[in-house]
């Protein structure tokens, strides 16, 4: 399983559901701006999974629309924009001057990125508080390679979860608070593979329409 296989899987049950979503009741539009931090990164997915102790920190906007509308979950199709990420993660260079010698050092970088493939389905629709699981795939752009030379600065990200989202007043606004395993790779187009899996927690302020 990688990066690749994650976002196919994803492009096509997105289609699946945009057919769904042709025979249903009128969907609803949602924008939703939300932050996220991972303090941590885990190595127990070891074929993915390659860098320890990294932290991530995201910011982004996501649209969302409604396929269906019943008693017992909602879809939802998902896109995310994401105009600012930074990456601190351990890693070592070797000094130019004197005998060979090596030092450890923690670099930050930036992103900027998007995650147009996402679905999300929200249990109990007509409730205040409304459980919900997901996952979405896209890329993230470096101003620098990650983890160095030997990587590449265009990475795909893949990640699952899930959540609770809380509506408030008449249904026109809500809070979410959710986690997400996400998945940075560059899918082997690097010399070498840096396969960072964060632990990402996250708050969103949404907005509806119809």
């Amino acid at each position: 399983m990688n990066a690749k296989f994650i976002l196919v899987a994803l492009l096509i049950m997105t289609g699946s559901v945009s057919l769904l979503g042709q025979t249903e009741n009128s969907g609803k539009n949602e924008l939703t701006v939300w932050g996220g931090f991972s303090p941590d990164s885990s190595t127990a997915i070891t074929a993915l999974g390659r860098t320890p102790d990294a932290r991530l920190g995201i910011v982004g906007f996501r649209y969302s629309r409604r396929f269906n509308n019943n008693n017992t979950f909602n879809l939802k199709y998902t896109a995310d924009v994401i105009p600012a990420a930074i990456l601190n993660y351990p890693d070592g260079e070797i000094l130019p001057t004197g005998p060979l010698s090596f030092r450890r050092v923690r670099p930050t970088i930036y992103a900027f990125g998007a995650a147009p493939l996402g679905l999300q389905m929200n249990f109990r629709p007509s409730k205040k508080i409304q459980p919900f699981i997901g996952g979405s795939g896209g890329l993230l752009y470096f101003n620098n390679r990650v983890p160095n030379y030997v990587g590449t600065r265009f990475n795909f990200t893949a990640d699952i979860g899930g959540g609770v989202e809380f509506r408030l007043g008449e249904e026109k606004r809500a809070i979410t608070v959710g986690y997400k395993y996400y998945h940075i790779s560059n899918a082997g187009r690097g010399i070498e593979n840096a396969g960072i899996d964060n632990n990402l927690f996250y708050i969103g302020y949404t907005f509806f329409s119809n």
